[in-house]
């Protein structure tokens, strides 16, 4: 049995021994390693740094936090549109965990989130997919409730591993539900959860749902400013707060199709990698001279092969434009790596906060005031002061003769949309405000004779936009129009 991974009942009595005696859940090396291979540990890469900071959405966590603490059904599933953050909302409360954050019956407690493909992964002979999910439940359930189980698509446990003669991952875990012996955090879209779990009343009787709703254009400028960081330390760029609103408000208007925050994210990260990629990339003017010299340089070769007097003199002005072009790309060479080398120091020192900052999270919960001290009236204000300055050196670098630009824009963001949505670039940057002030005079010119309709039709249409409506009644939504052509 142990060969195979199922824990006894005398193992489960071990762990539960050892959880009882230390701050969280002390696993013998191969039940850790058994969950490490289908599952990962959340709160262990949250204390790592490896997990993004969840900015808002304490209402759903304070909603997760209630029902984990309930007696009987404490399993929580959310339930909302791709990516608009279920998976984060999780993460959020592996933090919270991480920094005590949470009533007494949370605190100590794990995050694992298991990972369906790499169980049912390999699986050849019938029974070994069961096999191994009973081995990962059968340490969780030694734990006694030290562990929390995080299931990200919930939905794909119901038929999961289902074959002739075979049971299904969920008709494993309803009896565990049922009992109380493992928590469980679920995480589906709204259709998903109709077309699967609400069908299997048993199943959906163990979990409360937590809706998750799309957050706003103001919540998701919020959320990307909490990533801000993150970017630039990955990227080695720095993002003006002007292109994370603009990708807010131009994803929110024109990709319809996807949800925030996760498409304004995408535009972000997106926009950073463009910057970088020119970064890391040799300049266009750099290049051009580049090509310019090697062109002249197989004219001149080819010309030192004649020996008539035109030659000669082409020869001569081939030369003299090659000494000159080899001067200017020498220079233009030494300034682009003064350029990147200054960047990258920039680079650096933003890395060096970001680490000197989670070492200091760490002290801190590790009650090492000696360090921690040193580290936050120290090593970061000093790490802060060195990158204000070099900061401040490349902003005043900023100029015609600037070959690199590691700044990240609205214009990068609307750059990208335009592409992603073939708007074209002109029409994005022009203010939604202007636009609604000049539709009654557009329509006026292109309609011929309803004037009237369409200041009613402009009228409707700014109304709706400034949120002055009947909420009963649909927004008014330009379409083709049988427009009424002028005659001669």
């Amino acid at each position: 049995m142990r060969a195979s991974g199922v824990t006894t009942s005398k193992d489960g009595a071990s762990m539960a021994e050892q959880s009882r005696n230390g701050n969280g859940p002390n696993l013998e090396k191969e039940h850790q390693e058994l969950l490490d291979r289908y599952g990962r540990d959340l709160v262990g890469l949250a204390r790592a740094g490896k997990l993004d900071p969840v900015i808002g959405r304490d209402a759903q966590i304070r909603r997760i936090i209630r029902i984990l603490s309930r007696r009987t059904k404490n399993n929580p599933v959310l339930i909302g549109e791709p990516g608009v953050g279920k998976t984060a909302i999780v993460e959020g409360l592996a933090h919270r965990i991480l920094r005590g954050d949470v009533p007494e019956g949370l605190k100590n407690r794990t995050i694992y989130a298991l990972d369906m493909g790499a169980l049912l992964a390999g699986a050849k002979f019938r029974g070994e997919f069961e096999e191994r999910l009973k081995s990962v439940l059968a340490v969780i359930q030694a734990s006694e409730g030290r562990i929390l189980l995080f299931i990200d698509e919930l939905h794909t446990i119901v038929n999961a591993g289902r074959a002739e003669g075979a049971i299904d991952a969920g008709q494993m875990l309803k009896p565990m539900l049922a009992r109380g012996e493992l928590h469980c955090i679920g995480a589906t879209t709204l259709d998903e959860y109709r077309k699967h779990i609400e069908k299997d009343a048993a199943l959906e009787r163990r979990f409360q749902p937590v809706l998750v709703e799309q957050p706003t254009v103001e919540d998701t400028v919020s959320i990307l400013r909490g990533l801000a960081e993150r970017f630039q330390v990955h990227h080695g760029v720095r993002i003006a707060d002007s292109a994370l609103v603009a990708a807010a408000a131009l994803s929110n208007r024109y990709v319809g199709d996807r949800f925030l925050p996760d498409k304004a994210i995408d535009l972000v990260d997106e926009a950073c990698a463009t910057i970088r990629t020119e970064i890391d990339s040799m300049p266009a003017q750099l290049d051009e001279a580049n090509r310019r010299q090697m062109q002249l340089a197989i004219e001149e070769a080819a010309l030192k092969k004649e020996s008539d007097r035109a030659s000669k003199e082409q020869l001569a002005k081939i030369q003299e434009e090659l000494a000159g072009l080899k001067i200017r790309v020498d220079s233009m060479r030494s300034r682009w790596d003064a350029e990147k080398g200054a960047i990258r120091k920039v680079q650096q020192l933003r890395a060096d906060l970001e680490a000197a900052r989670r070492e200091l999270a760490a002290a801190e919960r590790a009650y090492d005031l000696n360090r921690a001290a040193e580290l936050r009236h120290g090593r970061i204000p000093t790490l802060e002061r060195t990158l204000a300055s070099e900061e401040e050196a490349l902003e005043g670098d900023q100029g015609e003769k600037r070959m690199l630009r590691e700044v990240v824009t609205d214009d990068e963001v609307a750059a990208i949309v335009s592409r992603w949505t073939g708007v074209p670039i002109t029409r994005l940057m022009e203010g939604e405000r202007d636009e609604l002030l000049g539709l009654a005079r557009i329509l006026h010119a292109r309609v011929v004779g309803q004037d009237e309709a369409g200041s009613l039709v402009a009228d409707a249409v700014i109304r709706a936009r400034a949120g002055i409506k009947d909420p009963t009644v649909a927004a008014p939504t330009p379409r083709a129009a049988p427009w009424t052509s002028r005659t001669p």
